[in-house]
């Protein structure tokens, strides 16, 4: 059973990622996707961020894939000083 959720889940999350654009409100974010894993300052999870991308992002919300860090498959959403998401980015290790 939690092997058929973590699948969905996975799938949900892709497909979301993929639908969310710049722009889009945080809550608009949170009930798509739920609660992130983590919530952090802009360039915690992966590394400094380029200077232009700092200046305006407020924090960053983490999803992990369900089978993280087994499958290493994670999406950040990074927001601007409004709430509102400024860049996204998939990660994933080969």
């Amino acid at each position: 059973m939690w092997l058929a959720w973590a699948i969905l889940r996975d799938k949900r999350l892709e497909k979301s990622f993929d639908e969310i654009a710049a722009g889009a409100t945080e809550r608009e974010v949170l009930q798509k996707l739920g609660r992130p894993k983590r919530v952090e300052k802009c360039g915690e999870f992966f590394g400094p961020l380029p200077r232009e991308e700092l200046t305006n992002c407020s924090k960053e919300y983490l999803y992990a894939s369900s089978f993280a860090p087994l499958v290493p498959e994670y999406f950040v959403f990074r927001f601007d000083v409004n709430n509102r998401v400024s860049s996204k980015s998939p990660y994933s290790s080969p």
